[in-house]
């Protein structure tokens, strides 16, 4: 009987041999050979998973040396498969990936949004197999708790790598540079009235002004962030030697309003903001001395935040520019609209006016 099975299986005749061992498990479904003769037929009917389960159980406890061939023939026999199957999915892939590169070239900047540590060994498996990095790396890339900048490269290409993680659950998404280029940005001097709606005072120059009212409804979310103003020191070092170093002496605070039906967004920046100007931040009931520019941007925030107590707030800008800092070439191509004088250039407006131009897009 095993040699008809040997037989039927040798010519690729998967029902007889199925029949031979439906009629032969019965009464020895403990015989190594009937279980090899199982593995080799869902083997042959492409079930390799079932086949190397098979193959690999028998090799816990059998000595029989021509059986011991068998089964290590067929292991190799899968892997090769496997790795033949693993082959072609990777070629598909590369054509995909290819014909959406050529489909939509341009530049596009690609996002990873945080996960939880729950979830973070499972998403570290499906982005390494996706980006094709080691398990590791990947989960060394994925954020917990604020955006990462993660690659530039062209739209289609992203998109399709967008694609793939959100269908297996990773959160992600893809810009295209020039939508980021073509918002309109107002510089806001001084907030001219807050109902009915806002009125303001803008930048439009360096030498010309205007005005504008915008309707708060108009608004869909705030995004929030501290740009760090460097500034050469003199210090003297323990050996009595001069030395120059550049330090962080204040924060900037910045504050942008999107509005997207128009596209825009006002940028709003305690370093620019005229606060002799517009309505008046200093509430009657504070002591003189609390009138600070500090006081009156918090004042500021707390408008907002009364006339739009509901929209969403961004504010994890720091940890993002942490990554996106190191994408030098991209921010070169960015005009920040961030504009008051500082002694030592950072691309930290690059970053932030990045950051919100995200925000703007993410949804």
């Amino acid at each position: 009987m095993l040699e008809d099975l040997a037989e039927a299986i040798k010519n690729k005749q998967y029902q007889r041999t199925a029949e031979l061992l439906q009629d032969l498990s019965s009464d020895q479904r403990d015989n190594p050979w009937i279980l090899f003769y199982q593995a080799r037929l869902a083997e042959g009917l492409g079930n390799l998973s079932e086949a190397q389960q098979g193959y690999r159980q028998l090799l816990g406890w059998i000595s029989n040396p021509q059986l011991l061939a068998k089964i290590r023939r067929g292991l190799e026999r899968i892997k090769l498969l496997e790795e033949q199957a693993e082959k072609q999915v990777l070629d598909q892939r590369k054509e995909l990936l290819e014909v959406a590169k050529s489909q939509d070239p341009e530049l596009g900047v690609f996002v990873l949004d945080p996960i939880t540590s729950e979830q973070k060994q499972e998403a570290a498996n499906i982005f390494g197999e996706v980006m094709q990095i080691d398990a590791y790396s990947a989960r060394l890339q994925l954020p917990s708790r604020a955006w990462r900048l993660y690659r530039t490269g062209s739209v289609g290409a992203l998109n399709f790598y967008v694609q793939e993680l959100q269908g297996q659950g990773i959160p992600c998404f893809c810009v295209p540079l020039t939508c980021i280029l073509s918002l309109r940005i107002l510089p806001v001097y001084s907030l001219e009235a807050i109902a009915p709606n806002m009125a303001l005072t803008y930048r439009v120059s360096k030498d010309q002004r205007s005005q504008i009212d915008i309707p708060w409804s108009a608004v869909s979310q705030r995004v929030e962030g501290l740009l760090p103003i460097f500034e050469e020191c003199v210090a003297v070092s323990k050996n009595g030697k001069v030395e120059r170093k550049t330090k962080i002496l204040d924060y900037a605070k910045m504050c942008d309003l999107h509005i997207p039906e128009q596209n825009m967004i006002l940028r709003f920046c305690d370093q620019i903001y005229e606060f002799d100007q517009g309505i008046s931040l200093i509430t009657s009931s504070k002591p003189r001395e609390e009138g600070t520019t500090y006081d009156q941007w918090q004042r500021l925030l707390a408008i907002f935040q009364e006339q739009l107590p509901t929209v969403k707030v961004w504010n994890e800008f720091k940890f993002f520019a942490e990554t996106a800092l190191d994408f030098k070439e991209l921010l070169k191509l960015i005009d920040p609209h961030i504009h008051f004088l500082r002694r030592e250039k950072t691309e930290w407006d690059e970053a932030f006016h990045l950051y919100s131009s995200l925000a703007f897009f993410h949804d």
